[in-house]
């Protein structure tokens, strides 16, 4: 039988057996072989299986759901600033099959995290799948059976236990000191001898549920934006499984579908598009090496295969927390100063500044929170403050933010400023006076000669 598939899903079946209240494996639970027909051997039945494993979750450890901001209609971190933030996408089938894509979209999530938090696109840490399956044995959801499957949470609940079962460390190897056998059996011990040296901590983590409606839609691209790359469930499928075998061009999407067991991704961004079924598509990273997709990538509609309703795991880390040798430290977050009320309509002026630790000049990336942007403007000497013009075209309350990028290109965290345009009071707008129209134009005519 075709050993890719067989990994795939093991990883998939099994989840998807054991997430009932959210969703159902393919009934015959088959498995495809090279010459297309299908066989029901998969295995599925060898595994050990939970009637409701969303109940088990720990909800100490859920976290709220993203404060929703204005986002642009397109963002993706595999070319933010002209850069890849991503890494490659790696085969969780090679050597042989184990259904640990809950493991590399985990650890995927996290080394563009690591590459964001460092300003370093080129960064690129190589982040080891197999120290979690050896050395974190209860990451999995029977302990010492990652190949069987897991939450991605896990993994970082996991990497920062300081407590036995988190190996007594926070940390996670790189790849060099530990590398992927996918094989749950390797013991602990086969990593490196000086590994406790390349041990690199993460300061955060937490997950939450997405109901799949376009307002959750909207909190999942803001944390994407502001935070960075995040792990999604999704069903998987040999529909879809095939489509990434065969369509390999950055523009194609893959179209609204259902049914199949679970499997864990990175969605990196977006594309909003009227033109799309569903009104655009998530960018995301796979776990089948770069063959397949573009590059290892894929794009999906909206809602499709209910990657935007099942769970979010995201994951954070504090550059200051690991040495990388000869990297430089990226600019400062942007300082916004200005006025955080006032009228719509009126132009006003903000002030940004950012230091850069080489003195090197910066550029800026200024989004306004209410559809508009100025993209990488500059360069300016680092401390230099940057005058800007906005004006308001309507009432809300927004969050500017800003983003600085030196010219070796390492970029900033965002910095953010609340601003606040109240309900104009205008007579002009009170409900009442529609039902008078002469003294709701008279008092209009009032108010301006006021103003």
């Amino acid at each position: 039988m075709n050993r890719r598939m067989l990994g795939v899903f093991i990883c998939t079946l099994l989840m998807g057996t054991i997430l009932p209240a959210v969703s159902s494996t393919d009934q015959n639970n088959s498995s495809r072989m090279p010459d297309g027909s299908f066989v029901d051997d998969c295995g599925c039945g060898e595994f050990p299986v939970k009637i409701n494993p969303l109940a088990s979750i720990d909800s100490n450890y859920a976290s709220s759901k993203p404060i929703i901001v204005d986002t642009p209609q397109y963002f993706s971190w595999k070319d933010f600033g002209g850069q890849d933030w991503t890494t490659s996408a790696k085969h969780q089938l090679i050597p042989k099959f184990c259904g640990s894509c809950w493991v590399f979209a985990a650890l995927g999530t996290l080394e563009s995290i690591i590459n964001i938090r460092e300003g370093s696109a080129k960064l690129d840490p190589d982040l080891s799948e197999q120290y979690v399956l050896s050395c974190l044995p209860d990451a999995a959801y029977t302990s010492g059976n990652g190949c069987n499957g897991g939450y991605p949470y896990n993994v970082f609940r996991y990497i920062e236990d300081t407590s036995s079962a988190g190996n007594n460390h926070n940390g996670i190897l790189l790849e060099s000191c530990f590398p992927y056998q996918a094989d749950d059996d390797v013991l602990c011990s086969d990593k490196c001898p000086d590994w406790e040296d390349f041990l690199i901590p993460i300061s955060d983590w937490g997950y939450w549920f997405p109901n799949g409606l376009p307002r959750d839609r909207k909190a999942i691209k803001a944390q994407i934006m502001e935070k960075g790359p995040v792990v999604a469930c999704m069903l998987w499928n040999y529909r879809i499984w095939d489509w990434g075998e065969i369509n390999h061009d950055p523009d194609d999407y893959y179209p609204y579908d259902f049914g199949g067991g679970e499997h864990d991704v990175v969605i990196v961004g977006w594309k909003d598009d009227p033109s799309i079924p569903h009104g655009g598509y998530w960018i995301c990273k796979n776990s089948l090496g770069p063959e397949w997709g573009y590059e290892g990538f894929f794009n999906i509609v909206y809602g499709s295969l209910k990657i935007d309703r099942i769970y979010i795991v995201w994951v954070d880390y504090d550059p200051d927390s690991f040495g990388w040798p000869d990297e430089p430290k990226p600019p400062d977050a942007p300082s916004i100063d200005g006025p955080t009320t006032g009228k719509p309509g009126i132009v006003y002026e903000y002030t940004f500044s950012s230091t850069d630790p080489n003195g090197l000049d910066v550029h800026y990336y200024i989004i306004w929170g209410e559809g508009t942007s100025e993209k990488w403007i500059g360069p300016y000497a680092s401390d230099m403050d940057v005058k800007v013009n906005h004006t308001w075209s309507k009432q809300g309350t927004y969050k500017v933010m800003a983003m600085a990028m030196n010219t070796n290109d390492s970029i900033s965290p965002w910095g953010t400023l609340e601003v606040i345009m109240p309900k104009n009071k205008n007579l002009c707008y009170l409900r009442w006076l529609d039902r008078f129209p002469r003294l709701q134009w008279l008092l209009c005519v009032l108010e301006n000669v006021r103003n």
